[in-house]
């Protein structure tokens, strides 16, 4: 028997990135390279905090067949999925300018009718400084940002100005698709 495959790590310290971007054309949800680097997408990589990061969940349920008469044993049917968002927390200055750095997912967020919808996008084992090109592969997910309050991360001397928000996936994300040219 040949020797049992054992692939090279995928490491992800420094080199997991999320991009937001508000509009995918493509059905399969492939962003164009102009979609995920556009002037409407913000790399959020580097303004939400390590603590309150986006990070998507899925729940599968396990569910017992239904016992039939003369049955001593029963198996499991794989259930209904959910795919849930949570909370994030991103940098924020309340004293910045407008269009500046400090307030730009703030701006991004922040809408007058409550919520914002897009994708986020997660791209693993890419450094953080490349830009986003024909071929990387992401996990897109669908959202709905909802409202963003001004709080802080940290206490004490490591205590900076943030808000924090709430996300919903909602729709079916799709794993490892191509950043189309």
């Amino acid at each position: 028997m040949a020797e049992p495959l054992r692939p090279a790590p995928a490491k992800l310290y420094g080199r997991e990135n999320w991009i937001f971007i508000p509009t995918i054309a493509s059905a399969a949800l492939a962003p164009t390279v102009a979609e995920a680097t556009g002037a409407s997408s913000l790399d959020i990589t580097r303004i939400a905090f390590a603590d309150g990061a986006p990070e998507p969940t899925q729940n599968t349920n396990l569910v017992d067949q239904n016992r039939r008469f003369g049955d001593t044993t029963l198996a499991q049917f794989v259930g209904t999925t959910t795919y849930a968002g949570g909370q994030m927390t991103y940098q924020f200055d309340q004293q910045a300018a407008a269009a500046t750095d400090p307030v730009k997912a703030w701006e991004k967020f922040q809408n007058t009718s409550g919520t914002v919808t897009g994708f986020l996008a997660k791209r693993s084992n890419v450094a953080r400084a490349t830009a986003p090109a024909a071929g990387q592969f992401l996990d897109v997910y669908p959202v709905e940002i909802g409202p963003s309050m001004p709080t802080k991360s940290g206490d004490g001397e490591n205590a900076e100005g943030a808000a924090v928000c709430t996300f919903a996936v909602t729709g079916t994300p799709a794993f490892k698709v191509a950043i189309l040219a």
